[in-house]
């Protein structure tokens, strides 16, 4: 580039200035022309220099003005044979990109007519189109990171060599490299550059990620229809935008009991089965708040699990007609202590065709990382009173008990911030337990402050999230402990005459007692998923005691019926539920197995009086499902965990001409109840 002396310089400088604000292109004094941005770097518009030997060299510095020219305007080097301005392009064959240019704007190199190579010196991000119908470009190289934008190659038909750097980022979008030679001549399911997954091929109905991908890329499997269930490693880290957007039969998603997700990109499960009959209002990935899927809430209070509050994660929640226009049902958002990171527009209800957006207000707690977070973010944030502190005189005292006795009867009246702080127990409402537990702070005989309110697991999903979390650490630090299995016949209503034919039924595969020390985390763990993404509305009651610095969680799970078969309805197909996402169970298929093995086994119909053994119904519930795990608040590590089951097994039949039923030789279903226990103690960290 030329050099030019300090006084040419000033000059220029000086002429800019006079010729005002509204200009904001720069002659080519240099080999460019560019616009300059908002952040005071150019943007490349228009070529002033000469083509050598191929070779078109976009620079990162007007060295005359010493400003870093950062990107490339869209569509200016877009080939146009009638436009004489662009003749040059015909004579490209090469682009190299200095290291400073990190943005290649929609359609800037599109059409060109002998363009056979491609390199980005630097980290780089192209729009749209960028490079679209270069049909003769062969070899594209990436020496730093890359972001694709939509069909960023298409039509470039003979890309056959695609470079990139071992540990450096790459991602695309749609139909980014689709088109190209490189992509069709992929012979696997997972198209991937380095580690990361920009697109599947497949067409199974079940799919692993391989262990060698740790970013699922943008788009990847973006309006596939055949896959039903996904299952993630424990090396992934990271969903793009889109990812699984369209899986119109997705249903499950699997998440590693090791791994952690740390970023999931806008709308990475749009319109899947999965992601729209999750009936939980926060849809949460790891600590992520990906999206809030509640409804006619005006207060919404964020989980205090939450790290991070993802690109708009509450875009949508509003309603809108022609007559009354937009409708927002959400006033007020607390934003927990935990969260530190908020993506793009994250607390917008709604975006306007203008792009501007509408907030509720947004609350925060005084001298928490998010309040400091918020502010840093420029959002305009309300403090929040302290926990159990409804006064807000900086501590908790009987005055503050005597207030929530009040609100709690009724007496005063409470807006939703003052019912928040009130509300210590985290069950949404005030009550006579949470005035009494403010008065035990008060006078010492609680140990929990204010201060630790803020990350105590309170409600439905924090308690879920906390267990997930425990046993999570537990995996990851490979600890080990001892695993008991215990199993045993609780309860019978059977006939005598065949109480010990049923009640043998419903003890096979039963292990009386077994103590076994297990040091690898994951063979004692051999069947326990953890729950990372289970919805609450499965949860029947959660509770969280606190009792000398230890959380003592208790989660009961809805009932689940496995079989209910008659007559109408003969065939058993053993369910898939959410349940063997929380804890080992004995597959119903071992219950029906057992009756069907058996040679009175026969549906018949009523009228068959001749079969002398029969059975007419048949039916098999998993009742109250119950998780309870001891943690350490302080150290997030587990101390002991028991997951137990009732199985309640009905049969309604005979047996030698006599029915099953306690009721004497009345028909009616015989029961049995057997509950299964395993437990985790002992834990050696």
């Amino acid at each position: 580039m030329r050099m030019a002396s300090k006084k040419l310089i000033s000059v220029v400088l000086a002429l800019v200035l006079l010729m005002g604000a509204a200009f904001t292109a720069f002659a080519g004094i240099g080999d460019f022309s560019y616009d300059v941005k908002e952040d005071g770097t150019g943007a490349i518009t228009v070529f002033n220099g000469t083509i050598e030997n191929g070779v078109f060299t976009i620079d990162d510095m007007d060295e005359l003005l010493e400003l870093p020219l950062t990107a490339v305007a869209p569509a200016a080097f877009s080939y146009d044979s009638s436009n004489s301005d662009l003749a040059f392009l015909a004579d490209v064959t090469s682009i190299v990109v200095e290291a400073g240019v990190k943005e290649i704007g929609s359609q800037a190199f599109a059409n060109l007519p002998a363009l056979e190579s491609v390199e980005f010196k630097g980290d780089v991000e192209l729009g749209e189109n960028a490079f679209a119908g270069c049909k003769t470009l062969k070899k594209v190289t990436f020496d730093g990171s890359a972001y694709l934008g939509e069909y960023a190659f298409k039509g470039c038909t003979a890309l056959e060599e695609l470079i990139t750097v071992e540990g450096k980022a790459f991602d695309s979008e749609r139909g980014a490299l689709n088109d190209t030679a490189w992509f069709k001549n992929y012979t696997v399911d997972f198209v991937t550059v380095g580690t990361t997954l920009i697109a599947y091929k497949g067409a199974d109905e079940e799919e692993t990620i391989p262990l060698n991908i740790t970013s699922i890329g943008a788009c990847a499997f973006e309006g596939n229809n055949t896959l039903k269930k996904i299952i993630f490693s424990r090396y992934v880290d990271s969903i793009g935008n889109n990812a699984f957007a369209d899986c119109t039969s997705l249903e499950e998603v699997v998440f590693s009991d090791i791994g952690k997700i740390t970023e999931v990109g806008d709308n990475a499960f749009l319109n899947t089965p999965y992601y729209d009959n999750f009936e939980g209002e926060f849809f949460i990935i790891g600590d992520i708040l990906v999206k809030y899927k509640g409804d006619d809430v005006s207060f919404v209070r964020i989980p205090n699990t939450v790290k991070e509050i993802a690109d708009d994660a509450f875009d949508g929640c509003y309603t809108y007609n022609e007559k009354d226009g937009y409708s927002f049902v959400i006033s007020s958002i607390v934003v927990p202590a935990s969260v530190t990171q908020f993506g793009d527009n994250c607390f917008a209800l709604a975006t306007f065709e203008d792009g501007s957006t509408y907030s509720p207000r947004i609350y925060a707690y005084k001298g928490t990382p998010a309040m400091d977070a918020l502010t840093d973010a420029g959002y305009l944030v309300t403090e929040m009173p302290a926990f159990a502190d409804l006064d807000r005189d900086g501590q908790v005292t009987a005055a503050d008990a005597r207030m929530a006795l009040r609100i709690a009867v009724r007496l005063d009246p409470a807006d939703d911030i003052m019912k928040a702080s009130a509300d210590v127990d985290g069950d949404t409402m005030v009550t006579a337990a949470d005035a009494r537990f403010i008065l035990r702070m008060a006078v010492e005989l609680e140990t929990l402050t204010s201060e630790d309110l803020l990350y105590t697991p309170r409600t439905e999903v924090e308690i879920l999230m906390a267990y997930t979390a425990a046993v999570k650490k537990a995996a990851v630090d490979n600890v080990g402990y001892t695993k008991t299995v215990k199993n045993a016949i609780t309860d019978t209503d059977v006939n005598l005459m065949h109480k010990s034919k049923l009640v043998n039924l419903a003890s096979k595969n039963m292990t009386n007692s077994k103590n076994t020390y297990l040091n690898d985390t994951q063979a004692a763990l051999d069947n326990l998923i953890v729950p990372s993404l289970i919805s609450t509305a499965n949860i029947k009651s959660a509770s969280n005691d606190i009792i000398d610095g230890r959380y003592y969680i208790t989660i009961v799970f809805e009932d689940i019926e496995d079989a209910n078969i008659t007559l109408a309805n003969p065939e058993y197909v053993a369910k898939d539920n959410y349940l063997k996402k929380v804890m080992p169970v004995v597959n119903g298929q071992v219950f029906y197995d057992a009756i069907s093995s058996n040679s009175w086994y026969k549906l018949v119909d009523d009228s068959d009086n001749r079969t002398l053994n029969c059975v007419r119904k048949y039916a098999l519930t998993y009742a109250a499902p119950t998780v309870k795990i001891v943690i350490d608040a302080e150290t997030n590590k587990c101390e002991s965990i028991t997951l137990t089951c009732t199985y309640k097994f009905a049969v309604d039949g005979r047996v030698n001409g006599v029915d099953i039923s306690s009721k004497g030789f009345k028909r009616g279903d015989g029961t049995v109840e057997r509950v299964d226990t395993i437990s985790f103690t002992d834990f050696q960290w």
